[in-house]
């Protein structure tokens, strides 16, 4: 295989690993975080890889349309991942007002002591 070939060749897998991570996160909540981390390594692997290739040589035209399809998947990728992120954030905050919720409705109970004539209360 020439090195147009390989690294042609390493796009389209990119190109793959982009669409399956789409489909992925388009199960919305339920999507395999598992299977979102390995997508994500794998993706970071490809990039690392052509990094180290020289750019392929050929048409530009065609170059160009094939990095900016990349760019494109990239972008809405990036856009829906911000997007469980901020929910995420909403759903950590509901359960940490929730968890403030119910500590203060059930409070630790007080232990009260007669001592001199006084109460005296005690918390634990």
């Amino acid at each position: 295989m020439s090195g147009k070939e390989d690294v042609l060749a390493y796009y389209q897998e990119l190109e793959k690993c982009y669409d399956r991570l789409a489909q992925v996160l388009a199960a919305g909540e339920a999507s395999d975080p598992g299977a979102i981390e390995e997508l994500a390594a794998e993706s970071e692997r490809i990039i690392a890889a052509l990094a180290g290739m020289a750019p392929p040589e050929g048409e530009p035209g065609e170059i160009m349309a094939r990095l900016t399809l990349l760019q494109e998947k990239a972008g809405s990728l990036l856009t829906q991942l911000q997007g469980e992120l901020e929910k995420t954030a909403e759903a950590r905050s509901l359960v940490k007002k929730g968890r403030q919720a119910v500590s203060a409705y059930y409070s630790a109970p007080q232990k009260t002591r007669y001592k001199e004539g006084k109460f005296i209360d005690r918390k634990k």
